[in-house]
């Protein structure tokens, strides 16, 4: 028969019970970590698809920068299975010789565990090459 001191003193599954403990705490952070490099994976593929796009833009002229602009970046978008962006770009001129490319995102988070953005957007601005100086 064990005694009182010895019964004090038994450790038996201390350990599954401070994983009990720490269990949600862990599954919080590694939900969040997941979220979070989700929202800066499709952050950064807006950035290099409008980075695209206005690379594009800038050797075209005039009447073909902005839809080939476009274009190029929703390209970009759909290899990477952004389907719902929508994309914007501005014709270039002599009085604006700049091509931008902005897009934006109705941003659906991949677990929703943790708070983020609802809306995305990325930009790229390029100086258009066929503008006389």
């Amino acid at each position: 028969m064990c005694s009182l001191r010895s019964w004090w003193r038994d450790d038996e599954g201390v350990a599954a019970v401070e994983f009990g403990l720490l269990l949600p705490v862990l599954l919080a952070i590694l939900l969040g970590i997941m979220d979070y490099g989700h929202v800066f994976m499709v952050k950064l593929t807006m950035t290099n698809a409008a980075r695209e796009g206005a690379r594009v833009g800038i050797t075209l002229p005039e009447g073909a920068a902005e839809p080939a602009a476009e274009a190029a970046a929703t390209r970009y978008l759909t290899s990477a299975n952004i389907t719902t962006a929508v994309v914007d770009s501005n014709a270039p001129s002599n009085v604006d010789p700049e091509v931008r490319v902005n897009i934006t995102l109705d941003y659906a988070p991949l677990i929703g565990f943790v708070p983020t953005p609802d809306s995305l957007t990325a930009s790229a601005v390029m100086r258009w090459e066929l503008a006389t100086p």
